[in-house]
């Protein structure tokens, strides 16, 4: 794909390890559709990203508008990161002391972690435990006053899920109808709790590998010498991949224009080439190969390194990844229906092509055969 100068200045902006500077002083001096610009960083969640690259980088002063833009988002970013951290803190605790066996995941750690502070938001607290667990887990959110349901922005109250919506949202997604409270704190309104006791988008069929991840977990040091249980490197970084794919690779995400968030690819980008973090490739391929999920890990991190060719510089990344290719990768190019797998697309775009469409769903075959099974 040959991609616009607005296209490549976005993607450069992302990549807050190494950035290019010296092809990002280029681009900014051409006259470009900030606007444009601007709206792939918000709703990619990398905003927050790009204001920093710039500001390590030293780029010169380019234009007011779009740099206050993003100065403003990560301000707000940096104290909504600050105001989740206590909360997250607090839903830690009463985890640990409740003796459910669970592991916080993504971004509640991430942007804690390998982020500088205001490049990374959450915007949920997503957690890991069996569906044995549920129950319990639901007895801890009340208490702290969680309710499971919806918000309503307007009247800025949860309201309360009706028990069909709960059954349906467990049956669909693989998630409990997400814990909710309305707070107002510096650059948050709501605490929202999201229980994941499924690896991919179905109900069931992934409980053995649920239990393998959770059985795994370990103490990190989180806040002021408090800890937070999390998985470790190597099962933190395959639950990454298959929480990609399943919302890549399902039409129901493509549906929502939610599927190809770039913050997802930049979540595996960081963690890749992080100096902080060494990764064991023998071990996240037995991780894989025992939990049966090549396929999905290869999906996200393929289509990371298309975004993030630095990657390529990375020996033993390319090694792993070279190990896992599975002899068949028409998959990488085609979508399934979560309600009825022999309902399979085809991208007829390439995936920065599509990334940069948000129509990308009329960019989509029909085809016959159904994809390679997954979990």
């Amino acid at each position: 794909m040959n991609k616009t100068l607005e296209q490549e200045l976005v993607l450069e902006l992302s990549q807050f390890r190494n950035p290019n500077t010296e092809r990002m002083k280029e681009l900014v001096t051409q006259k470009l559709d900030w606007a444009e610009i601007l709206g792939h960083l918000v709703y990619n969640r990398t905003a927050g990203i790009a204001y920093h690259v710039l500001r390590m980088s030293e780029i010169p002063f380019f234009n007011r508008e779009f740099e206050f833009g993003l100065f403003l988002i990560h301000e707000i970013q940096r104290l909504r990161t600050q105001s989740h951290r206590s909360y997250i803190s607090q839903i830690a605790a009463a985890m640990n002391a409740s003796g459910i066996p669970h592991a916080f995941l993504k971004g509640s750690i991430l942007a804690h972690s390998i982020y500088p502070v205001g490049c990374r938001i959450s915007s949920d607290i997503d957690i890991l435990l069996r569906a044995s667990d549920l129950t319990a887990c639901g007895n801890v959110m009340k208490e702290l006053g969680f309710i499971q349901g919806f918000y309503d922005e307007n009247e800025r109250v949860v309201v309360p899920a009706t028990r069909r919506e709960i059954l349906n949202h467990r049956m669909n997604y693989g998630e409990v109808v997400p814990y909710r409270k309305a707070v107002q704190e510096p650059g948050i309104n709501l605490i929202e709790i999201d229980i994941n006791f499924s690896l991919d988008w179905m109900a069931q069929g992934t409980e053995k590998a649920v239990d393998n991840f959770i059985q795994e977990a370990e103490a990190y040091q989180f806040n002021a010498g408090e800890q937070i249980s999390s998985l470790p490197k190597e099962y933190f970084l395959a639950h990454l991949c298959v929480h990609l794919f399943k919302e890549a690779a399902v039409i129901t995400w493509i549906d929502f224009q939610r599927d190809l968030g770039l913050y997802k690819f930049v979540d595996i980008y960081g963690f890749l080439t992080d100096p902080h973090i060494d990764l064991n490739w023998d071990k996240f391929v037995a991780i894989l190969t025992n939990n049966q999920i090549i396929n999905e890990a290869y999906y996200a991190l393929e289509h990371t390194r298309v975004f993030f060719p630095i990657l390529n510089q990375y020996e033993g990344f390319i090694d792993m990844l070279n190990d896992i290719k599975p002899a068949n990768t028409d998959y990488l190019e085609q979508v399934v229906d979560a309600s009825n797998a022999q309902l399979v697309y085809q991208w007829n775009k390439d995936l920065i092509s599509r990334f940069f469409d948000l129509k990308r769903y009329n960019c989509l075959d029909r085809v016959v055969s159904s994809v390679q099974k997954m979990i």
